[in-house]
């Protein structure tokens, strides 16, 4: 599912590749084909797709995890700490 976001004034453009909802909650999944393991940085890209989700929704985005499955192993790896929006606009604005 394609998706456009304004996050502190930036415009993010991505693709959602699945989205679950379990007992009223959502999960996105990103799909992964190549078998490493993605370093910690790529979290932002999960911490967007959720915020998205959430934003489509009209939901608190405490109400959304977000993970990777990586297809070759079975995997699936959900950081336990995605940034919140406050720190994506912080990160895209270049403030500290």
């Amino acid at each position: 599912m394609p998706f456009e976001a304004v996050i502190g004034g930036v415009l993010v453009r991505g693709r959602i590749d699945a989205v679950y909802e379990i007992n009223g909650r959502f999960e996105v999944i990103d799909w992964k084909t190549g078998s490493s393991k993605l370093g910690e940085s790529s979290a932002v890209q999960l911490a967007v797709y959720r915020l998205a989700w959430a934003n489509l929704k009209g939901i608190d985005p405490t109400q959304v995890s977000a993970a990777f499955h990586y297809v070759p192993s079975g995997e699936t790896d959900r950081p336990a700490d995605l940034l919140s929006y406050d720190q994506l606009v912080n990160l895209l604005s270049g403030s500290n």
